[in-house]
């Protein structure tokens, strides 16, 4: 059971009602009545719909002169009937039906109609979120990236990759097996270019231990300790990223150039033919041993920064457990910037149930690789969180509270909501369709009504300097009264607008833990300002300049 008191979110919310049917209205409104298409209607592809009803005059007599759809002219017969052919695009789309009389009044008729391909959830989807980076923010990021650096485990990091150098042959062999390296500092630049990162570092005060494993036909076998020290390395190169499925990136460094300071070694126990081994291979060794190290550094920090979704995580929303799965699809690099695709499935448990969500072709949003970060996330990707979210009932709403001629409020949805990020004007907005509310009091039913709104979408920081968050702004809501009331004297629009207002303000709070949190490339030292929402080719695109 659920409660409209505790809801604090609809309090905030600008709740614009259109009331349709309402007794006592001035002028009266004509009688409209909408037979095709039914509430909830789900359409298997885009296109045209054919919109078809009846009406008459209503109680002052005077004549339905017009009738429209989505301001559309409907063909208007002299018995009341109206005949509309009006576009759907692929989404969610309210038909708005009104219908005029010759002495000003109006009946409106809201209804909702899904429109596209019918796609099971749970299954891939390509190109789910879209994000870029701009030089600045490779700059920020290589701030950050040193004293990373610094911090590393790479006795952990490293420990896959032994032993990490084989010398020598048959007569005279040596194994190197790296258990410490420390570093006193660390400087990195990571600069975009064509094809990857232009890389060099700095590595002050480096100190290896290691144990020497050899042997040979010459040589007895044996082990000892050996340590290497270096007053500085510095190491130059192209840092290639290339995506690697559900483990983010890897990364390599491509022709490296390694300069050494004051390279010393301390080997107790080794003489002759492997104490020289290790010494005319000391450089190359320790210079492919910190490009290794470098390399397998760098890995997470740019998992980071590029792939904020990537792996599989576990996720708990509305109590239950959402499986989410991303990987990388591509990843170009240009002197502006990084441009990162990721496919992305996402299941909730239990949603098995549903019908399936409806997908929608996307293009390509356009981003300014050059201007901070962006990213942009697929409606489908929404949409489908939705849809399973619609089939485990966890919309579905039951309120007791005072509603003046009500006590009780039962809302269920229709059609899963869903998110349009295609309107001309670059704004986004949620639509819930055809939710039917029953009201009753005293456990008898007073009125049933359809309920369908459009929920503007708003940017906002999130509760970390690295998250923001998608908030719902003001709320265009449409009432149809569904039969006739048992007491038609009694009820009046604003009696059922509370209830409905009640319901829409909890299922809003409700779908908020969706929307909430946007993972958006983020690293330390890198956070966004004067953040930007708008659609874009299908995707909900969120921008920000980084400090």
């Amino acid at each position: 059971m659920r409660h409209a008191q505790a809801v604090s979110r609809s309090a905030a919310l600008l709740l614009l009602f259109t009331v349709v049917a309402c007794v006592g209205a001035m002028p009266p409104p004509p009688e409209l009545r909408v037979t095709s298409p039914q509430r909830g209607m789900i359409q298997g592809g885009a296109g045209q719909i054919t919109v078809t009803g009846t009406t008459q005059p209503g109680p002052d007599g005077a004549a339905v002169i017009k009738v429209t759809v989505n301001k559309v002219p409907a063909k208007l017969a002299a018995d009341g009937s109206f005949t509309a052919i009006v576009d759907v695009p692929a989404g969610a789309t309210l038909l708005e039906t009104i219908a005029f009389s010759d002495a000003g009044g109006s009946a409106t008729d809201a209804r909702a109609v899904h429109a596209g391909e019918l796609r099971p959830v749970g299954t891939n989807i390509d190109r789910a979120v879209t994000a870029s980076l701009s030089a600045d923010a490779f700059a920020r990021l290589s701030a950050a990236a040193g004293p990373i650096l610094k911090a590393t485990n790479f006795s952990t990091l490293l420990a896959p990759l032994q032993p990490m150098a084989n010398l020598g042959d048959s007569i005279a062999n040596l194994k190197l097996s790296i258990s410490r390296l420390t570093l006193g500092d660390a400087k990195i630049t990571l600069t975009p270019v064509d094809g990857g990162l232009e890389f060099s570092a700095q590595l002050d005060g480096l100190s290896v231990g290691a144990n020497a494993a050899y042997g040979g036909t010459l040589v007895p076998d044996g082990a000892t300790a050996v340590s290497v020290t270096a007053d500085r390395i510095t190491i130059a190169g192209t840092l290639v990223v290339t995506p690697s499925g559900t483990a983010g990136f890897t990364t390599k460094i491509t022709s490296p150039t390694v300069r050494t300071t004051a390279l010393k070694l301390q080997a107790s126990g080794l003489a002759g033919q492997v104490l020289d081994l290790l010494n005319t291979n000391l450089s190359s060794t320790i210079q492919s041993v910190t490009t290794r190290a470098a390399e397998r550094a760098l890995e997470p920090l740019i998992n980071a920064a590029l792939g904020a979704l990537a792996g599989p995580q576990r996720i708990d929303v509305l109590g239950k457990r959402l499986d989410l799965q991303a990987s990388p699809s591509a990843i170009t690099f240009s002197r502006e910037g990084a441009l990162v695709t990721m496919n992305v499935q996402a299941k909730i448990a239990g949603s098995e149930t549903s019908p399936g969500y409806i997908f929608t072709p996307n293009g390509t949003p356009t981003m300014n690789v050059g201007n901070g970060i962006q990213l942009g996330l697929a409606d489908d990707l929404i949409n489908e969180l939705l849809a399973e979210v619609h089939a485990l009932g966890l919309l579905d709403l039951h309120l007791e509270q005072n509603f003046g001629l009500f006590d009780t409020a039962d809302i269920k949805l229709s059609l899963p909501p869903m998110v349009s990020a295609n309107h001309g004007d670059s704004t986004m907005r949620l639509v819930l369709g055809d939710m039917i509310a029953t009201l009753s009091n005293k456990g008898k039913q007073v009125i049933s009504a359809a309920v369908n709104a459009e929920v503007d979408l708003e940017i906002e920081r999130g509760t970390q300097a690295q998250e923001i968050a998608l908030q719902f702004g003001k709320v265009h809501v449409f009432l149809n009264v569904l039969g006739d009331p048992a007491d038609p004297e009694a009820v009046g629009g604003e009696d059922i607008s509370g209830a409905a207002a009640a319901g829409i303000g909890l299922q809003l709070d409700s779908l908020s833990q969706f929307l909430i949190t946007v993972p958006v490339p983020s690293v330390a030292g890198v956070s966004l300002d004067s953040l930007a929402l708008r659609a874009d080719s299908g995707y909900v695109l969120v921008s920000g300049k980084v400090h």
